[in-house]
This record gives structure tokens, sequence and C-alpha cells, in this order.
């Protein structure tokens, strides 16, 4: 299944109230959002129809998240695909909106990307949906930091590596989608410090010069779930049960990791992180 399709189908099961995008380009994965959103990339050049409310910011993503109450323009907003009475207004902590779906494809560095995952769970809840892109490289040129191939993922891959060992309250499923898969992270916790407060030794331990030692695992997908089989669970519909009735954090992490454990099994092998040979 091809990336845009995979996307298409979480916008559709997930039902979001709200989307965030980080890394715009031409707006291939922006039109597929039907809700109020919010899209940052420092030179976008949407050249698609674009069907919803949208707001489209041109700057670095560090420097959206660095302004008061970036997510201002969502809050307040209700779910459009049903209205219910139970269907709260999107407000989390200290009244800020929260983000009920995001997808990062920004720049295509390992700290950048550890950075916008970090700021886009700053704004997120236990139902929240982070749908990272570029998690599997096909081989080790197109993994480089430095861009010399037309397709080019960088090491952003390294991050799926990172949450787990950080972050192993996260539920992290890498998804093989066409054509450099995605990773999918569940159950954020957005009062979490972990990242913030190893973030220099974590960048000084994973920024190394090309070529990257890319794990066998990572080239070969052997740790990548499917995305057909991913669909086929319960697990987008208990997410938007769960955001509709406002199901408490610690519930809705145990059953989604309940309903995910067969293929999470998969995805956890030590056997298969080797590194390949540059």
């Amino acid at each position: 299944m091809e990336r845009h399709e995979f996307l298409a189908a979480l916008h559709l099961c997930l039902r979001p109230r709200n989307y965030l995008e980080i890394g715009v380009g031409t707006g291939l994965s922006l039109e597929l959002s039907h809700v109020p959103t919010i899209a940052v990339d420092p030179k976008f050049a949407v050249q698609t129809e674009i069907r919803t409310e949208v707001r489209l910011v041109r700057a670095t993503s560090d420097s959206f998240f660095r302004r008061r109450d970036p997510l201002r323009s969502l809050r307040g907003t209700r779910n459009p695909w049903r209205n219910l009475r139970h269907d709260r207004p999107l407000l989390g902590r200290l009244g800020r909106a929260t983000v009920d779906f995001a997808f990062i494809d920004g720049m295509h560095l390992f700290e950048f990307a550890l950075r916008d995952f970090m700021n886009t769970e700053r704004f997120s809840s236990a139902t929240t949906v982070i749908v990272l892109d570029d998690m599997l490289p096909r081989n080790v040129i197109e993994a480089s930091r430095t861009r010399v191939s037309q397709d080019w993922t960088g090491d952003v891959y390294k991050l799926v590596a990172v949450l787990r060992q950080y972050r192993p309250d996260l539920i992290v499923v890498p998804v093989n989608t066409q054509p450099t898969g995605v990773l999918l992270v569940l159950a954020p916790d957005h009062q979490s410090t972990v990242l913030q407060d190893h973030y220099d030794e974590i960048v000084a331990a994973n920024v190394v010069e090309d070529p990257q030692d890319v794990p066998i695992s990572v080239l070969e997908r052997t740790g990548a779930v499917s995305p057909e089989a991913f669909l086929e669970l319960d697990t987008c519909a208990t997410i938007a049960r769960s955001r509709r009735w406002h199901v408490p954090a610690s519930r809705v992490r145990a059953t989604l990791g309940n309903q995910l454990a067969p293929l999470l099994t998969l995805t956890n092998d030590p056997a298969r992180d080797a590194a390949a040979p540059p």
C-alpha cells in the first residue's frame, strides 16, 4: 500500500477533529484532510486542491512551535464527522488546543524529526495519532544525512530505536508503506519530559557522519507491519471511541497495547538490529 493511500485510510477510520502537518511540499498529503488543519513548511508550493479550512504557515517547524499558543486556530473546534453532545471542543492543558492527527514529514535529519515529535507531543492527548514519514530507507545512500540521490529519507529512521529506548510507554509501530515506510506513534503523553531531558545525549549518540550504519531490519523491513494488517485491527475505531467518550489515558494505552500485541511482537526482535555494511 502506498503512503498516501494509507494516510487516507487513517483519516477515514480515525475521524479526527483536526489535523497538523509538518512539511507540506506540493500538498499531496494535505489534500487528504477534511477537518480544520494547520500545515507548516518554510517553502511550501501547494499544487493540489485543498478542500478544508487550512492555516498555511510559511515557517520552520522550530520557529512555529516557539510561538505562543501555535495551535490557537484549532481551539474550540468540534468534530465535523458527527455532531454529538459528548464531543467536546478541542481544549487541552491550560486551555490549549490538542492535535488529533499529525503527519510529520519535515527536514529529513534525525534531530529535526526528534524535535518535531517532541513539539507535537506537547499538544497531544492519549488518543492523538502521530505519523512520521520516511522511516524505512531502502539503501544506505538513501539514508545519508547529505542528500546525494533523487529519493532521500535521511537518517530519521533512528527515531524508532530512540523512542523504544527512552519512551517504552509509547506504542511504536513501523508500517511497511511504499515507498519508504512510516512510523505510527500511539498513546503519546504531553506531560513527558524524558526526550527533552535527554535531548543532548540522544543527539550526540545518533548524529554521526555518513555513511550511516543502517540496521538490516530497517533495510529489509523485517520489523515493519503491513498497512493492511494494521487497518484490519480495531485500533482506529478504538481510538475514535476513546476520544469521543473521554476514556482515561491509562485505559487507552492498555487497550491499544493489548490490541496491537500480536503485531508489536514482530517489530521488537533485538536480533534484527545489526547494522548493515556501508
